[in-house]
């Protein structure tokens, strides 16, 4: 029954839409998986109402926060879209993203390549407009061939364009997702590269950990499942795809983790 569990759409800077997410993933034979945009769950309200042969998905979410000058993403499983609390964070975690855009497009005019918001807007679609986005529009002006060359040139952390936005605190985001019935998760820890800053998410009282990702090598993986093993936290993982015209060239179905880690992920769900 194989799963993958981290997964994005268009409702954040995946390239595929929420259904054809969903036909993907049943083209490739997998059973479960879960939809974990950034700072949204628009991709789950996008597919409600629909029947999708038996595939199973789970809700979830993956919160951007900065700790000691480390990128830190927590992953949310289970969640209840609709909580109040969430609904009202979601709003302004949103508008925080247009205003960043917009701050971003200006530094590109600066620096000689200015392109259109309200384009990058229609290149979002239904989704928060974004990076990627931004990107997309670059390529349209003919300034770059592909989107990670936009995130290496311009928009990643140390790059000209790059506008950092105002994030949730680790702490603020596993509590926002356990108020929410869900299961607060560490994400891609090895990209992290810092061990202590972990276990310091660990001890805000994380309750699982994401042990399979294309990040990961082998030797990373069995460190964080003895890892997971040893804090009694949920190993969980999956292929982090945006899909084939996304960011990185991670595509679904390409990392999957075994029934007995979703059945332990279930087993927390129901005690949240």
């Amino acid at each position: 029954m194989p799963a993958d569990l981290h997964l994005h759409t268009t409702t954040s800077d995946g390239s595929l839409t929420p259904r054809e997410l969903l036909d993907k993933a049943l083209t490739l034979g997998l059973d479960i998986i879960a939809i974990t945009d950034h700072d949204t769950v628009d991709g789950l309200y996008a597919i409600e109402g629909y029947e999708y042969q038996g595939l199973e998905i789970i809700p979830g979410i993956e919160f951007s926060t900065d700790y000691r000058e480390h990128e830190v993403h927590i992953l949310g499983y289970g969640i209840d879209i609709r909580n109040k609390d969430l609904t009202t964070q979601l709003t302004h975690l949103q508008a925080e993203r247009v205003q960043r855009t917009k701050e971003m497009i200006e530094r590109l005019a600066e620096l000689g390549y200015p392109i259109d918001y309200e384009r990058v807007k229609q290149l979002a679609g239904t989704g928060t407009v974004g990076r990627v986005h931004i990107a997309q529009a670059l390529i349209e002006r003919g300034y770059i061939r592909t989107i990670s060359e936009g995130f290496t040139r311009f928009l990643n952390h140390d790059a000209p364009a790059y506008v950092s936005r105002k994030k949730l605190t680790f702490s603020a985001a596993i509590e926002l997702i356990h108020n929410a019935g869900g299961v607060a998760v560490l994400a891609h820890p090895g990209l992290i590269n810092d061990d202590m800053i972990v276990k310091d998410i660990i001890a805000a009282g994380i309750r699982g950990l994401e042990v399979v990702h294309p990040g990961h090598n082998n030797e990373m993986e069995e460190k964080y499942y003895q890892m997971a093993q040893a804090y009694n936290l949920v190993p969980t993982g999956g292929s982090d795809s945006h899909g084939p015209k996304g960011k990185e060239q991670d595509y679904i179905g390409i990392k999957t983790i075994p029934n007995s880690w979703v059945s332990n992920l279930k087993e927390q769900m129901t005690k949240s």
